[in-house]
């Protein structure tokens, strides 16, 4: 199966004309399924989630969304508090822990952003127990390739140019790796890396990826990422932008223990 992982689309920062060279390379690679980890908005106003509706809507393959930090409302303090996602579901998607599975996967995303936090920062992110018994229960006893979608990284991701704090970020990785979940896809740092975790018994591939669209680069350029996953390989490529298009820059293949 092939997946294209898309994170921090940041619609209302978007650099022009890359919209339409991102829409190519999808159409290009033919994914089977679209995943995006978050922050499909810079400020969630309407304008920015009706943009990022329309780029979603008239893509030809299924597209798998979690909620990022921007997706909260940033200035309109009532519904940060009283109701952060209403347009996220109204133009999103209603599910803010969906589930894809077919014959091959099974991919199960939760919802990593909070309207606030214990910290100065409230762009930094928390998992719970309950959003992991809930993984517990999507993947049961299931033989197939094991995929967890959320926004923000809860491993130290290699030359990440942003420090995040993810409250139950040590009891998640634990969780993850007891339930054998294979790939982690998250987002927010906009730095792509694969970072490996795990045991003899059991390694989990953690995939950060950068922003697909957004001006607000950190030390990366726009970029996606590539998954192809069997029963026994995953093969990972990183695609970033170079002016003209997006081209491949680097792959990794990791075989199933």
């Amino acid at each position: 199966m092939k997946i294209m992982h898309l994170s921090d689309l940041h619609f209302g920062t978007e650099s022009d004309g890359i919209v339409d060279l991102l829409k190519v390379s999808i159409e290009d690679i033919k994914p089977e399924l679209v995943v995006v980890s978050g922050d499909f908005t810079q400020i969630a106003n309407n304008r920015e989630f009706k943009t990022a509706q329309t780029f979603m809507s008239a893509l030809s393959m299924p597209v798998f969304c979690v909620p990022g930090n921007h997706d909260i409302p940033r200035f309109d303090l009532w519904e940060r508090f009283f109701d952060p996602y209403r347009k996220y579901k109204k133009y999103i998607d209603e599910n803010l822990c969906p589930v894809f599975e077919n014959d091959e996967v099974i991919v199960a995303g939760i919802n990593s952003a909070r309207r606030v936090l214990p910290h100065w920062n409230w762009a930094n992110g928390a998992i719970s127990g309950a959003q992991l018994d809930h993984l517990e229960r999507v993947y049961g006893d299931s033989k197939k390739r094991r995929i967890c979608v959320f926004h923000h990284p809860i491993h130290q991701a290699m030359n990440a140019p942003l420090d995040t704090v993810v409250y139950g970020a040590k009891q998640a990785m634990a969780r993850l790796n007891e339930m054998e979940v294979d790939l982690v896809l998250t987002g927010h740092v906009h730095h792509a890396s694969v970072t490996t975790i795990g045991d003899v018994d059991h390694r989990t591939l953690y995939l950060s990826a950068s922003t697909a669209l957004s001006s607000r680069l950190r030390s990366q350029q726009n970029g996606f990422n590539v998954i192809e996953v069997d029963s026994e390989r995953m093969d990972i490529a990183l695609y970033a932008h170079d002016g003209e298009g997006f081209k491949e820059i680097e792959n990794y293949s990791s075989a199933r223990i």
